[in-house]
């Protein structure tokens, strides 16, 4: 798969992902952006701010034809103003110490249908079956995180796959990455993605 392919196919799930968040929340959503490009591995703990700045991190796992990792990385600032868009009322009636697990819940619904979206939509266009596991979420340091997400890939070769996503929420914005990391026995199933 081309990066062209495997660009549109991303785009594809992502907007997806959007209709379906639209309809299940009754919120209006927009992608304001959505820019899709590699990024050298030694920058992947960067990409959401310092390697010591805390984020959310969704794992979707995936298995079939490919195998590998498709990460989601929300900062906690943007979580928060997706959460408080999607569903202000739940947030309203929580205790401050109560609202930390329920965000993380919600990530991790957010998480699965964006990662199923994408996942989908990159399987439909290169002909194979992904199968997700139920969507992981990690509270911890971002170059903890993706150091882990890295080693456990295995991946090869000096970049990774990211989609930075920006949605459009009534009054303010929220921003999250989706870090695409398939193993490298992926690239005999055509999966590997390549300029």
């Amino acid at each position: 798969m081309n990066f062209l392919q495997f660009q549109e196919s991303a785009k594809q799930g992502l907007e997806s992902a959007r209709a379906t968040l639209s309809v299940f929340t009754g919120k209006e959503l927009r992608l304001d952006a959505v820019t899709t490009d590699y990024v050298e591995l030694s920058k992947v703990p960067l990409l959401s701010g310092s390697p010591e700045d805390v984020v959310l991190s969704s794992y979707v796992t995936f298995s079939g034809d490919a195998e590998g990792q498709l990460m989601i990385l929300f900062r906690p600032d943007s979580a928060q103003k997706l959460a408080d868009y999607l569903v202000p009322e739940l947030f309203r009636s929580l205790s401050p110490d109560e609202i930390p697990s329920l965000l993380d819940s919600l990530m991790v619904e957010v998480a699965n249908i964006v990662g199923s979206s994408v996942l989908n939509k990159v399987a439909d266009r290169g002909g194979m079956r992904l199968v997700p596991t139920p969507p992981v979420m990690v509270r911890d340091m971002s170059g903890a995180i993706l150091g882990s997400a890295m080693s456990y890939s295995g991946t090869v070769g000096n970049q990774v796959y990211v989609a930075y996503i920006k949605f459009s929420l009534g009054d303010g914005k929220a921003s999250f990455e989706v870090v695409f990391l398939p193993k490298p026995s992926a690239r005999k199933n055509g999966l590997w993605v390549t300029k």
